[in-house]
């Protein structure tokens, strides 16, 4: 019978074990991940796991560490990526055992939400993880640029002028893309904080290698700026298109500069927040959206999440002047009570649910309420208790606690 052992790797050794197993895994190479990992300065040996069999590693998952903002406030968040397995291993569920083990481990270390990027949901499924869909945009790169020129040239020749678009320098531009962006994202949910040393690590890396970056400039200041990423089957995202307030026209210089550098790109995805100003012009020109199932969300600590959000909620209330209310939110074996009372939220987990009303939510919606906010369409069950409903409704209670935000994951920081 085989030894196997469930835990972080202990040695460089066993972490250069690893980068040759997901060599033999992807065909994207030992250097990639490699590169994601020696070029960070915040990496921990505690956040690559491994099953280790009669001595090999066989199996892996990377923990990719990172702080989510929800509006002013954030929420710690364990990325999961790098999971393979050696193909000789596989059938027998070590993949499966080292995500158990890491949820509890996720819990114990203080990460309130979990994401992933996967096209094999099942798999991830078995464990608690939901798919969260993200609206994406498409439009052929060949129609893009016949648009953006057709708009550039119905500027006055002044406003035409008023910008240089250039390949980004790492070592001119660097601060003040980290200025732009932190601008651009103040309070914006999903997006992720961003300090120095981020941005170091990542011009180091293989990811940021492999895209294609333009800013704008007016003199010598940078007020915009956008990346492409990898290209896949002649298609490549947008993954970031970020610029200053009084600076939006810039997107468009941008975005035709980015595509006049890959001729052989047939088409781009755009993910964008709903305030983006280029989220009207792909509208006008007729582009499809779809929703993206790549993002798949599982909550891990509810009743803390919400402790830590209590001021945004709080003050979401006040400003919407709701009355009183005492409500449980319910949700894959996990739940919170929500006291409103005089102007002020607590949240409590020792309650007795048969004396208030309980709404019983699908993961996969009370991280959409989280993220993107609460919508009616939502099949939400209520079990009313002892107390009265809550008032207001519930339908309006959950569109003042939860609504719409302007929200956006950028795949730059995907993993």
């Amino acid at each position: 019978m085989s030894n196997i052992e469930i835990r972080p790797v202990q040695s460089r050794i066993e972490l250069e074990a690893v980068y040759e197993l997901l060599n033999a895994c992807f065909p994207v190479g030992k250097s990639y991940f490699q590169s994601r990992l020696d070029n960070s300065t915040a990496y921990r040996f505690d956040t690559t796991w491994v099953a280790v069999v009669d001595g090999i590693v066989a199996s892996t998952v990377q923990i990719f560490p990172y702080i989510c903002r929800i509006e002013d406030v954030t929420l710690k968040v364990a990325g999961i990526g790098s999971v393979g397995t050696k193909p000789e291993f596989r059938g027998q569920g070590l993949g499966l055992e080292i995500l158990k083990k890491l949820t509890k481990w996720m819990a114990q270390e203080g990460y309130d939400l979990s994401l992933l990027f996967a096209v094999i949901h099942p798999f991830y499924e078995k464990l608690g993880w939901t798919i969260v869909p993200e609206t994406e945009y498409h439009l052929p790169a060949d129609q893009i640029v016949d648009q953006t020129n057709q708009a550039l040239q119905s500027l006055d020749p002044e406003a035409r002028s008023s910008y240089s678009i250039r390949h980004l320098d790492p070592s001119a531009h660097a601060a003040q893309l980290a200025g732009i962006y932190e601008r651009f994202n103040a309070r914006r949910t999903l997006s992720r904080v961003r300090n120095a040393a981020y941005w170091q690590d990542m011009m180091k890396s293989a990811e940021w290698q492999q895209g294609v970056w333009s800013v704008a400039l007016q003199g010598d200041s940078v007020v915009a700026y956008g990346r492409l990423g990898r290209q896949d089957n002649g298609a490549i995202p947008l993954e970031e298109l970020c610029y200053l307030p009084e600076h939006a026209s810039a997107i468009l210089p941008i975005l035709s500069h980015l595509l006049t550098d890959r001729p052989e790109v047939k088409t781009v995805q755009f993910r964008l927040p709903p305030d983006h100003a280029l989220l009207p012009l792909l509208k006008e020109w007729n582009a499809e959206a779809d929703a993206s199932n790549l993002m798949m969300w599982k909550i891990i600590r509810l009743a803390e999440a919400l402790h830590i959000i209590k001021p945004v909620l709080e003050r979401r209330l006040r400003h919407e002047s709701a009355g009183d209310f005492r409500v449980a939110l319910c949700c894959e074996g996990q739940s919170a009570l929500l006291i409103y009372e005089e102007e002020h939220l607590a949240i409590a987990t020792d309650y007795d649910s048969s004396k208030v009303t309980t709404l019983e939510l699908r993961q996969s919606e009370l991280v959409t309420m989280l993220l993107h906010g609460y919508n009616s369409g939502m099949s939400i069950k209520q079990c009313p208790g002892e107390r009265q409903d809550p008032r207001p409704p519930v339908d309006e209670l959950l569109r003042m606690l939860f609504p719409a935000q302007q929200a956006l994951f950028y795949l730059t920081d995907k993993f």
